[in-house]
C-alpha cells in the first residue's frame, strides 16, 4: 500500500522481476551455507549430540529441504572440505559473518 518492500508497484500490482535475473551466482551458498555453519556450531558447543538429530529438527522444524536429508548430510553430500572451504571464501568476499566454525574440523 505504501508502494514500498519487496516489490515497485504501479496500478496496485506488484511489478515482479524476472526470477532470478538479478541474482547474485553465489546466492544459495550464501543462504545455505551459513545455516549449515550455524549446525556445526550446535554440534560443537553439544546442544545437540547426534547429526541425525540435527538434519531431523532442521527438517521438520524449518523446512530445510528433505530431499536434501538435512543441513548435515547436504554438508557431508557437498563434501566437508569443500563446504568449508567455500565457508572461508565467503568470509573473505562478505565478511567474517560467513568465518567458518571450528567445529568443521571435528566433523
Amino acid at each position: 500500500k505504501a508502494g514500498k518492500g519487496l516489490y515497485a508497484w504501479s496500478d496496485g500490482k506488484p511489478d515482479k522481476p524476472v526470477s532470478g535475473a538479478d541474482a547474485p551466482d553465489d546466492l544459495e551458498d550464501r543462504l545455505i551455507l551459513p545455516m549449515l555453519d550455524a549446525c556445526v556450531e550446535c554440534l560443537r558447543r553439544e546442544v545437540v549430540s547426534d547429526e541425525r538429530i540435527v538434519d531431523g529438527a532442521m527438517i521438520f522444524a524449518t523446512g530445510f529441504a528433505p530431499s536434501r536429508g538435512g543441513p548435515m548430510h547436504h554438508a557431508r553430500a557437498r563434501g566437508l572440505t569443500e563446504t568449508r572451504a567455500r565457508l572461508a571464501e565467503l568470509a573473505g568476499r562478505h565478511g567474517p559473518r560467513f568465518d567458518p566454525d571450528t567445529g568443521w574440523t571435528d566433523l
